[in-house]
């Protein structure tokens, strides 16, 4: 079922753009559960808990530049440390994954 999911997403353009890395996929699925809790974690943080196929660090913050000079991803202050950078995906893409998540899942019950 993963599968049909993913393919799914990967037509929305924007996610497609996220997933042309090799860790692409992983960051996708790190940012929108951090965007979806709300948690605070920070880029450097992100970073850190990519486990597979990781760029190193000034490729990845170059390719999240990339992404928030294209709208994809924004960057927030941490209401807990001033220092801190979070990441999160705008509001529409959210919107999207979430439709495609839920129908997914609606299909999978009936």
């Amino acid at each position: 079922m993963i599968f049909i999911e993913y393919l799914s997403l990967l037509k929305i353009k924007d996610i497609s753009k996220i997933c042309s890395k090799p860790y692409g996929f992983e960051l996708l699925i790190l940012i929108y559960n951090q965007t979806k809790n709300n948690t605070d974690v920070g880029i450097e943080e992100t970073y850190d808990k990519l486990m597979f196929n990781k760029s190193q660090r000034p490729a990845f913050i170059n390719f999240i530049n990339d992404l928030e000079h294209k709208g994809i991803i924004s960057r927030h202050i941490s209401k807990t440390k001033k220092s801190k950078i979070l990441l999160r995906l705008n509001a529409n893409l959210m919107y999207e994954i979430n439709q495609i998540l839920e129908i997914n899942n609606l299909q999978t019950y009936t």
